[in-house]
């Protein structure tokens, strides 16, 4: 038995967490993995601002980058969800300051499907009584 997926929905689009992949109405989306991840910290933040040092700390635990590498995933990622920084749906640019997810996240967990198949067969019996005619004559 695998573990239960973690899924985040928002707008047609499904985060899932566990196999690291962003699904439009199904279909995968190519994202870096950089991109998911800091796709990732603002989806689990969803509503809340994320200082761009937190966000940098949070997506580059063991490496030094400058912000230029947050602000070309949030780029990549605007063009994924086919939004731009003037009219923003998923990503709100808090100048001087960091990011906010704005729209409405729905989280759900899905237990993994365990397919049981089973056979069914139907008979039917049909008994047919013969009779014997006796000739009595």
């Amino acid at each position: 038995m695998g573990q239960p997926s973690r899924f985040y929905d928002f707008g047609p689009f499904r985060l899932d967490a566990t196999e690291r992949v962003l699904l439009q109405e199904g279909e995968p989306l190519p994202l870096t993995p950089k991109a998911f991840d800091t796709l990732m910290v603002l989806v689990q933040r969803a509503r809340h601002i994320v200082e761009k040092d937190d966000l940098i700390k949070l997506v580059w635990p063991d490496a030094i980058v400058e912000e230029n590498n947050l602000t070309q995933n949030i780029s990549l990622l605007r063009k994924a969800l086919g939004e731009s920084s003037s009219e923003p749906k998923y990503i709100e640019t808090i100048p001087r300051r960091g990011y906010r997810f704005i729209a409405p996240v729905n989280e759900a967990f899905g237990e993994p499907v365990e397919l049981i198949v089973a056979a069914h067969t139907r008979s039917q019996v049909v008994i047919q009584e013969e009779s014997e005619i006796e000739d009595r004559g």
